[in-house]
């Protein structure tokens, strides 16, 4: 008998009911330029890392809010995301957005997500972080990083 051999999943999931409130359970704030938050984390167990594949899925809600004069006006915000296997950077997506908001504390939200297959797991368990971090904006309050999730699910052959 034994375990059926096919993928195994490991995630972290959060969820958040209000992505605009800094007082919402889970919720990150990224309130200047250059800060940067660890997102979400799981570890993963690899026994032969010559036969195994690693395929990570990730996606981030983050929701920004516009500083802008009561006619609206241009909004910019750029942020990165970074997929790191013990501390190292094996994935980096840059995000940056542009658009015109329709008033004061004009509201946007984004939901990026990428999946990416680590092809070169090491032997042992290896721990896999989603980290966003909130580059530069122009006209922005806060970043809130809200609902967001990492997946890992392992292909052994």
């Amino acid at each position: 008998m034994g375990l059926k051999k096919g993928p195994f999943v490991v995630a972290q999931t959060f969820s958040v009911l209000d992505p605009y409130d800094p007082a919402a359970e889970n919720i990150i704030v990224l309130p200047n330029d250059g800060d940067f938050e660890i997102v979400a984390t799981v570890d993963v167990c690899v026994k032969n890392p010559k036969k195994t594949q690693v395929s990570l899925d990730s996606m981030v809600q983050i929701a920004v809010v516009a500083d802008t004069d009561d006619g609206g006006g241009p909004v910019t915000f750029e942020l990165t995301y970074e997929i790191q296997r013990n501390g190292e950077i094996i994935a980096t997506i840059n995000d940056e957005m542009d658009y015109q908001s329709p008033g004061p504390d004009g509201r946007h939200t984004n939901f990026p997500n990428f999946p990416i297959v680590d092809n070169n797991p090491r032997a042992g368990i290896n721990t896999y972080d989603l980290k966003v971090t909130r580059v530069s904006t122009f006209a922005v309050d806060d970043v809130f990083v809200a609902s967001r999730s990492l997946k890992a699910t392992l292909f052994i052959s």
